[in-house]
């Protein structure tokens, strides 16, 4: 097909008409040791009804791409992912024809490569770990070459784009918290949550959760790769970041499975749920926590989750003992003494 925007899959694939992100309200006691202080916890997880998390993100990247004539039948796409925008462009480039690759963080998980692989014949997937290079800057080498493209979502406004204009709408017409906390990427789910909040004056407070400096998390970015990779206007968005370890990560997302079997979120959920926890600590300690209460005086924080746990099983079993995988119930005590959130 000469013009890929008449291609009959974009008429299919309109965001909007789907749901993309679900809501679990419940988030019991045993998990949220700041119930008896007014405070509710719910999650917010993509996918919602799509088939991935990013998908809607990665089908703007190539819409973008097309509008300005940068994309064309013959040129070949390049990427870095951490997995999730990536799986979601291996998919729609497969389905219009478009050669990719993807250039995916050396310590991928390789079942997440495998399943990527799996998309499609037009689908190539380079895993990236030379010293000195990132895989963005790997990307951005691959892409300046003739007959090649790269949408950058680390750069692209079409990135806090999609989330302004699909994932916010849904997002806040289940909730609006008084406290939103997510993982750190790329910061386009952030920037683009944010825009809508200030908007629409729902005067909600984004918070991005970066990793801990040599703790990275799947799907999450430190403070010092942010600011080396990503060229999108983040700065001044937020008052601030805040940061969780990883093994944290792991240890929270793994215990709200029991509680929310229909998304079974993955680590970087866990990274957003402790930035929560030690961001409330920190109100609770400094007396502060009262300025985030409704007129019920409650304190309703949201959790949003971009990924799930099928595809770090390995991981899991490898990053937490025994002990933690069999204590699916913890105490708030024995809770707050691993996080080390102690009152």
């Amino acid at each position: 097909m000469s013009n890929l925007l008449d291609h009959p899959f974009w008429r299919s694939s309109d965001p909007s008409a789907m749901r993309l992100v679900r809501m679990s309200t419940y988030f019991p006691p045993a998990l949220n040791p700041f119930h008896d202080k007014g405070v509710t916890i719910s999650a917010a997880g993509v996918p919602g009804d799509v088939r991935h998390s990013k998908w809607y993100v990665a089908r703007e990247g190539i819409l973008d791409g097309l509008k300005l004539g940068r994309i064309t039948p013959d040129t070949h796409i390049v990427e870095a992912s951490s997995g999730n925008t990536g799986d979601g462009l291996a998919g729609i480039c497969n389905t219009l024809g478009l050669e990719i690759t993807l250039i995916l963080p050396g310590d991928t998980p390789g079942p997440k490569i495998n399943a990527i692989r799996a998309l499609g014949r037009y689908v190539n997937v380079e895993t990236h770990s030379k010293a000195g290079q990132s895989a963005t800057e790997r990307a951005r080498e691959l892409g300046a070459q003739l007959g090649w493209y790269s949408p950058d979502q680390y750069a692209g406004e079409w990135n806090p784009n999609a989330h302004f204009k699909y994932l916010a709408p849904q997002l806040f017409d289940l909730q609006i918290p008084s406290l939103l906390f997510l993982p750190a990427g790329t910061m386009g789910t952030a920037m683009g949550l944010h825009r809508y909040s200030c908007e629409h004056k729902l005067e909600t407070r984004i918070i991005p959760v970066v990793c801990a400096e040599g703790e990275e998390v799947p799907g999450a970015r430190s403070l010092s790769r942010i600011e080396r990779d990503v060229r999108l206007p983040w700065r001044g968005c937020f008052e601030r970041l805040w940061s969780g370890p990883r093994h944290a990560s792991f240890l929270l997302s793994y215990l709200s499975w029991t509680h929310m079997p229909e998304q079974m979120l993955g680590p970087s959920f866990g990274l957003g749920y402790y930035g929560a926890l030690s961001f409330l600590q920190c109100c609770v300690e400094e007396s502060t926590l009262d300025g985030y209460r409704d007129a019920n005086g409650r304190i309703h924080v949201v959790l949003f989750g971009p990924d799930d746990n099928r595809l770090y099983s390995d991981v899991y079993f490898s990053e937490l003992t025994l002990e933690e995988l069999s204590d699916r119930t913890p105490s708030l005590v024995r809770l707050r003494n691993r996080l080390k959130l102690t009152h």
